[in-house]
């Protein structure tokens, strides 16, 4: 127990060691973060027209220096986690400094070391590799192959049928009558092994109606935009809708309103029929079905990008109504490319992991490389619904590392005009985001050491304790006994005492 006790006071020193490597990175990242935003403020000052952007640079290079400054001074007993020379950043086997927090001795005397772990990556402003805070990140996928910049959005096509009026149309009483039939919604049998058969209504024009919408005409309709009226008012209750066509004068359709919700948008005109005199119908005729469109959007490759292994792709895809994320990491690339380094190199590439990531969450929506763009469209086999009740939409990409700087902080020239002022700020918002995380996980961690030192402190003290109540509980044994002995020595020379009194007083009485 002693010799534990030894090692948990060993711990205690270590943690103080760790305390102050933190403090020292704390006050490091502090620092770089006050430079930063007065960075930023200049920049923000240079973008005002009229400003000397060749003096302000200079203000730039001195806080440049300043930044370099602070890493290379971030240093506590050897160490220095602002500045570092890691391989590979991103390498979790690389980046990894461990403290020491505990000492642990389990019920069957096996002993362990409890370690707090630090990620480097997280910290680090520069980094001989690149990687660091205040460098550019070299896993950002870019345009994710422009569909990072891809927002796009529609619906379907409605079913219609068209049509051209042929008037005038006289109805002298309700024995003068223009009749015929609708199938709406039904579902396209191409679709589906089970098709819907719709919506059959009748509908009836007659001089009733004719004087109910215009009881001034006297029966006699003239003109396309007089027979709309009298059509919406027969057809509209019955789910269907009238629309002219533009661009025409006598040029009209009759569609769905699709009142069945997403089961389709199809539109028949059946038996059409007219007992006015001339034998006119207004144009109307037998059709066949007309389904509706389904709806299609497209996006446009750029450029090649990579997946890396610390990251995730998130694509949100819109199809009727419901947003899928599909999510794609290096690990499905290279399945799927037969890559092993998580490049995306072409269109093709791309719409084969789309197609994968698709398949995978049973999305209703096909990927095909149509030649300079990405189509999407409905899958018909699990989407069967069209008309333009139905949606399609794609984007905006992201990654599950948010806006990553594209540039090194030591690279900002704003006199060059080699990259806009507004991408330099963009690109320092990202890095001040990064060092706020940064101050958050070493604000923590000081914390938890700050807990834990107290912690082995208290340990300390408490198995102290409890030795000296092992100890002193055999002390009460030997406490007592001593006491006894010691006052059987006291009785002995006390009764010596009185012994040697007594023979004194008998030689007084001889004197």
């Amino acid at each position: 127990m002693r010799s534990d006790n030894k090692a948990n006071a060993a711990v205690s020193d270590t943690l103080g060691l760790g305390a102050a490597k933190i403090d020292t990175a704390y006050s490091g990242i502090s620092s770089a973060i006050d430079v930063m935003n007065e960075f930023k403020a200049k920049l923000v000052a240079a973008s005002e027209p009229g400003v000397d952007k060749q003096k302000v640079q200079k203000e730039l290079d001195q806080f440049k220096d300043q930044l370099l400054s602070i890493s290379a001074s971030a240093s506590f007993s050897g160490e220095n986690w602002l500045k570092t020379d890691i391989a590979d950043i991103y390498d979790a086997a690389l980046n990894t400094k461990s403290l020491v927090s505990s000492f642990v001795r389990g019920s069957d005397g096996r002993i362990s070391l409890g370690t707090t772990d630090i990620d480097l990556s997280t910290v680090s402003l520069f980094n001989a590799t690149g990687g660091g805070i205040l460098q550019k990140d070299n896993r950002s996928p870019g345009t994710i192959g422009r569909l990072r910049n891809t927002d796009t959005f529609t619906y379907g096509g409605g079913a219609l049928q068209s049509f051209t009026f042929d008037g005038p149309l006289v109805f002298t009483d309700d024995s003068t009558a223009i009749t015929f039939d609708m199938v709406l919604d039904a579902d396209d049998p191409s679709n589906t092994t089970a098709p819907g058969s719709g919506s059959f209504v009748s509908v009836t024009l007659n001089r009733s109606l004719m004087d109910q919408v215009y009881p001034t005409l006297n029966g006699v309709i003239w003109s396309r935009d007089q027979f709309a009226w009298l059509m919406r008012e027969a057809i509209i209750p019955l789910g269907a809708q009238f629309a002219t066509r533009a661009g025409t004068v006598d040029g009209y359709a009759l569609l769905s309103k699709e009142t069945s919700g997403l089961t389709g948008s199809s539109i028949q005109v059946l038996n059409v029929s007219s007992t006015l005199a001339d034998g006119k119908t207004g144009g109307l005729s037998d059709t066949g079905t007309d389904y509706g469109s389904r709806p299609v959007v497209v996006s446009y490759w750029d450029e090649p990008f990579n997946v890396h292994s610390t990251i995730e792709l998130l694509i949100p895809v819109k199809a009727n109504g419901s947003t899928t994320v599909l999510k794609i990491d290096q690990a499905m690339v290279n399945q799927t490319l037969g890559t092993t380094t998580g490049d995306v190199t072409s269109a093709d590439d791309l719409v084969l992991l789309l197609n994968t990531a698709l398949q995978a969450q049973n999305v209703g929506i096909i990927a095909t490389n149509a030649g300079g763009y990405i189509r999407y469209e409905m899958d018909e086999t699990i989407e069967k619904a069209s008309g333009s009740k139905t949606s399609l939409g794609i984007g905006p990409a992201s990654d599950s590392l948010g806006n990553l700087p594209d540039f090194d902080i030591l690279d900002v020239d704003i006199t060059t005009g080699t990259r806009s002022i507004d991408s330099y700020i963009d690109g320092i918002e990202g890095m001040l985001s990064k060092l706020t995380n940064a101050g958050a996980t070493l604000g923590s961690l000081q914390t938890r050491i700050d807990m834990q030192a107290e912690f082995v402190t208290t340990l300390t003290y408490t198995i102290d304790k409890g030795i000296g109540r092992l100890v002193d509980a055999d002390m009460n044994e030997e406490s007592t006994r001593l006491k006894a002995l010691e006052t059987q020595q006291q009785l002995g020379i006390q009764a010596l005492h009185i012994a040697n009194s007594n023979s004194e007083n008998v030689m007084a009485l001889f004197r």
